[in-house]
């Protein structure tokens, strides 16, 4: 599988860079000609590990840690009759604790879950999570990919954040494989 994500990576004929975090175990892979960009300091939020923006319109991308205690093991996951409900959980305190800040951050008025969703994952609890923010510059969309790694007390996010959301399919399917491109390695 992933192969086919990497081998089919550049729109295009765009190329792409590797970010790889060697302290959280995580690599994703993002247009080369998006500009990286100082990052700010920890809060709320979480540790913004790197933020890069595309040259052609405002498209950013997030890779963000954020303290996210207790660890669970994937034995005590798989143990849990009730982990459906504890990744509905992880979802709730995510838009709480994430979204919610991005929403803040960008003066949104109002804050749409569009979609949650439940991802596959042998190194953790992964999801993904979809919103649409009103703000003053119009329609912003917030897409991302979120990892709990097994044992770790923290969430790893990889988040898109498009200003005036809709982009053309080319944009929606960089987006897309951006996203599908988080990798979180064992210890």
């Amino acid at each position: 599988m992933l192969l086919a994500i990497l081998a089919a990576w550049p729109v295009n004929g765009a190329s792409t860079t590797e970010y790889a975090d060697a302290q959280y175990r995580f690599t994703f892979r993002f247009p080369a000609d998006w500009q990286r960009q100082e990052v700010p300091t920890p809060g709320e939020g979480g540790e913004v590990r790197l933020a890069a923006r595309s040259p052609a319109r405002a498209t950013f991308v997030l890779a963000i840690v954020t303290p996210f205690g207790p660890a669970i093991t994937r034995e005590e996951f798989e143990r849990r009759p009730d982990r459906h409900a504890l990744v509905e959980e992880l979802i709730r305190r995510t838009l709480g604790q994430i979204y919610a800040k991005m929403s803040r951050d960008l003066s949104a008025s109002r804050l749409v879950v569009d979609e949650t969703q439940r991802r596959a994952s042998d190194v953790g609890i992964a999801f993904s999570i979809r919103t649409t923010h009103t703000t003053p510059e119009g329609a912003t969309t917030v897409d991302g990919t979120h990892v709990v790694p097994f044992g770790e007390p923290y969430i790893i996010t990889l988040m898109v954040v498009e200003r005036a959301a809709g982009g053309t399919s080319t944009e929606t399917e960089t987006r897309r494989r951006l996203l599908d491109s988080l990798r979180v390695k064992e210890p």
